[in-house]
């Protein structure tokens, strides 16, 4: 039995030689350390070079599996709100079998936003988008903050993404450079009677679509697809003697559509004709 084992042992060492060789079958880790992000109270998510991710939520170490001799990349695939978290080392490749466990990943606060709202209408609500991306729903007014964060000595930007139904909101002090020191909370949001813009459509055929828009005062495009006749009405209303031009950028397979009433004047002493946009779709 000694001898046996001896000779399995000589054998492995042999087959374990064999795969390093040929590259990939042996496994080892890397990782590092994590600091800064103890009490944050979210995670902070860790992808590796293959996908494979680690979610964390208090300081400590880290270690992904890799392929000895293999290429390794470590980033961050999703931030913790509160804080900003950057990869120090994240890239290289293994040397062998021993671990790599010198990569840092070190978090520091996020900067908060805050603003007000005022002259939302009863049971109406409003989305605000911070930097394009994450989306806040106001249902009254008041102070309110941001659900997320904005780095230290970065820019930020806050837009409507979506306003109160007749309304028209705008939004001062929307952008700046967020600084710990002293948090924004300046951001403040006007929402007042909005004149809608809208109508009917006909002659869409079952299955289709048809896409419409309209250009901003601000220059913006409201767009929106239709998929079945009746009554429309475009997401953003506008502000009294806005221009409008309801234009269709993308026609239904097999059809062809036309507008009609289509470009105005928004009033709000006699807000129906942007209300009675008609479009009409016959067989292309």
């Amino acid at each position: 039995m000694i001898k046996l084992n001896k000779k399995v042992a000589v054998l492995s060492a042999v087959i374990a030689g064999i795969l390093v060789g040929c590259g990939g079958f042996v496994y080892t880790t890397v990782g590092g350390t994590v600091k800064g992000l103890t009490t944050t109270g979210s995670y902070l998510v860790l992808v590796n070079e293959v996908g494979y991710t680690q979610a964390l939520s208090v300081d400590g170490s880290f270690s992904f599996r890799v392929a000895s001799n293999a290429s390794y990349d470590i980033t961050v695939g999703q931030q913790p709100n509160p804080v900003n978290c950057t990869v120090a080392n994240g890239k290289g490749k293994m040397s062998g079998e021993a671990p790599v466990n010198n990569i840092a990943v070190t978090c520091v606060p996020n900067v908060p936003l805050a603003g007000s709202l005022t002259g939302l209408g009863a049971s109406k609500s409003l989305t605000l988008s911070m930097n394009g991306a994450t989306q806040t729903t106001l249902t009254a007014d008041g102070v309110f903050s941001f659900q997320t964060y904005a780095v230290n000595g970065k820019e930020y930007a806050a837009k409507v993404f979506l306003p109160p139904v007749g309304q028209v909101c705008k939004i001062q002090n929307a952008s700046g450079v967020a600084n710990l020191s002293s948090p924004p909370s300046n951001i403040a949001v006007t929402c007042a009677t909005g004149v809608p813009v809208g109508g009917s459509l006909a002659g869409l055929k079952s299955g289709t679509f048809l896409t419409i828009s309209n250009t901003l005062a601000d220059g913006t495009t409201d767009a929106r697809n239709l998929l079945a006749d009746g009554a429309y009405t475009m997401s953003f209303s506008l502000s009294d003697g806005d221009n409008y031009d309801l234009q269709i950028t993308t026609q239904p397979t097999g059809q062809k559509c036309t507008v009609t009433n289509g470009k105005g004047k928004a009033s709000l002493e006699n807000p129906a004709p942007a209300s009675a946009i008609g479009i009409t779709c016959v067989a292309a």
